[in-house]
């Protein structure tokens, strides 16, 4: 079994962690799926509120550019693992 690999990077207080690619391991997965950037998910994350979504057992953040779904890796030690984050136009359209 491969071990994944993470990019970390502290903004604010906080440790986020970013995975790689399964397909492309040098090249994170919101980039390789999505072509988001780690400037456009902590964007989301500190400038939109956080709802939970209990199914999946996930914080959800949607702006009107872009959506993040996170969870707390360790919330004592302010680690965030974030598992994705998309452009909001394609996957749903928020009503202005």
């Amino acid at each position: 079994m491969i071990k994944s690999k993470y990019e970390s990077v502290e903004e604010k207080g906080i440790t986020f962690f970013f995975k790689y690619d399964k397909t492309n391991v040098s090249v994170l997965h919101i980039y390789a799926r999505h072509r988001t950037t780690i400037d456009d998910a902590l964007e989301v994350f500190f400038n939109t509120t956080a709802l939970w979504n209990k199914q999946y057992q996930r914080y959800e953040n949607l702006s009107h550019s872009h959506g993040l779904y996170w969870f707390w890796r360790n919330e004592q030690k302010k680690e965030v693992t974030v598992i994705t984050c998309f452009r909001a136009a394609s996957v749903f359209r928020i009503e202005q």
